[in-house]
């Protein structure tokens, strides 16, 4: 798959770097007051720019210890971008000029030899302008005057990080159509001491990576490739922890979500390794969320399984705690492993190329549309406005993740739960479990239309 770049936000506290989150983003996920270092939970998201999708970090979400000293905070979460992001916009802020901690970042982004957008925030009004050229001290190229708030300046921010990116209008996303005939990438993602590497050490056979009772332990960072006598080559892809950690001195858990995203952005298929004795965690979810955006199949591994009480109902309850905790992921396949013993590890590897299939699958443009016959006779779309809403035709028009477009006359009209409705019959007739499916609505006309037109107005009329 190609990779796309991970871009990450560092600027110090209170300089809209949420706020130009949620505008890079279009959704209003991280929190935005004008208290500093507010940002908690969401330090992740997707930037969707025609074709290209790739991944923003907002390192403000680190700021999690009110107590640390602020140059230190500061300073790790500089350190982060670093470690692994591939573009760095520096979030400044106009209104006040450059101050101590902006310079401090600056020392710090300066030894990273990572590319880096200088990011003068707040910067709506021209007096503003005029006085932040004091700014080209910190001696960064390019530097954009943009104000989060108001959305000015952020599409020629996008297009200098698609520059950076090698990136231009013309792309194309690979990942949208998998190489059926080459190695499966596999990923292995979740929370710190859930054992992952344990678990890659047992798919592998050897002691490749550091396995240890404290959390984030893995110093690894080279990509392992599993060579088989029978089925497809695979190569696991390097997650199985943050690496250089002890340089870091937040908490270990808040990078999960960072090493999992730039994982899933690499792979074909994920491991989601769940811990059975500690049940699934925020953290757990929103990796999972994510494979969903970034179009990578999944399988849940529950480790630790031979821990857990034996018999039947241990095993149904934490299958209905899945369901319950991952509403949009309950196709996905789960397995339970103990990756110490060894125990459910032979399974893993055929039920990611089952996963692998499904993200390639594709489907006849005859056989989608008499699906679609039955599914829309079954139950049409719901009327809008006293008025019929009609799918015309129905084309895959990409694999990896199969991605399904639905000509209709009002595609603005179409509920989520009638898109529910689809994907879930879609997954009813077709090998589709563990991927995921796009599905996206266009208004146009049945290109078989035209067709229709030449008949005589006589049987037109029945």
């Amino acid at each position: 798959m190609s990779q796309l770049p991970l871009v990450a936000l560092v600027g110090r506290p209170n300089v809209g770097k949420s706020t130009l989150f949620n505008s890079l983003t279009r959704t209003r996920d991280a929190l935005v007051d004008n208290t500093p270092g507010l940002t908690r939970d969401r330090q992740y998201g997707t930037v969707v720019r025609g074709e290209i999708r790739y991944p923003l970090v907002d390192t403000g979400g680190f700021e999690s210890n009110p107590e640390e000293n602020i140059v230190e905070l500061i300073r790790s979460q500089t350190m982060l971008a670093i470690e692994e992001a591939d573009i760095i916009i520096f979030v400044v802020d106009g209104a006040t000029g450059p101050l101590a901690d902006d310079y401090e970042i600056a020392k710090h982004l300066r030894t990273s030899g990572k590319p880096i957008i200088l990011a003068v925030n707040k910067s709506e009004k021209k007096a503003t302008q005029e006085g932040a050229w004091t700014f080209t001290e910190l001696g960064f190229e390019p530097l954009l005057f943009i104000s989060s708030a108001h959305g000015r300046g952020i599409g020629e921010l996008l297009e200098h990080v698609g520059e950076m990116a090698g990136i231009d209008e013309n792309y194309h996303a690979e990942e949208d159509e998998g190489d059926e005939d080459g190695p499966m990438h596999l990923a292995v993602v979740g929370c710190p001491n859930a054992g992952k590497s344990s678990l890659i050490n047992k798919l592998i056979g050897e002691d490749r990576l550091v396995a240890s009772e404290l959390a984030g332990t893995t110093r690894d960072s080279v990509d392992v490739p599993l060579n088989r006598e029978h089925g497809r080559d695979i190569v696991m892809v390097d997650t199985a922890g943050i690496r250089r950690k002890s340089r870091v001195s937040m908490k270990i858990e808040k990078f999960a979500v960072i090493a999992a995203l730039k994982a899933m952005e690499r792979a074909d298929c994920a491991i989601l390794l769940l811990d059975a004795e500690r049940g699934i965690t925020d953290q757990d979810k929103r990796i999972g969320s994510y494979a969903l955006e970034a179009g990578c199949g999944l399988i849940f591994a529950v480790n630790k399984w031979d821990l857990m009480p034996r018999g039947g109902d241990a095993l149904k309850k934490f299958k209905q705690e899945i369901q319950i905790e991952f509403p949009r992921l309950g196709h996905c396949p789960v397995v339970m492993i103990s990756a110490k013993s060894g125990h459910g590890v032979k399974k893993l590897i055929p039920a990611a190329e089952k996963v692998f299939n499904a993200t390639n699958l594709r489907i006849s443009t005859g056989q989608l549309n008499n699906w679609l016959s039955e599914v829309t006779e079954r139950k049409p779309p719901p009327r809008a406005g006293g008025r019929a809403v009609k799918i015309r035709y129905a084309s895959q028009v990409a694999s990896h993740p199969p991605t399904l477009v639905f000509f209709c006359n009002r595609p603005e009209k179409v509920q989520d739960s009638y898109k529910r409705y689809l994907e879930n019959q879609l997954r009813d007739r077709y090998p589709l479990a563990g991927s995921p499916v796009r599905i996206k609505f266009k208004g146009g006309e049945n290109p078989f239309a035209e067709k229709a037109d030449k008949r005589p107005k006589k049987e037109r009329r029945r």
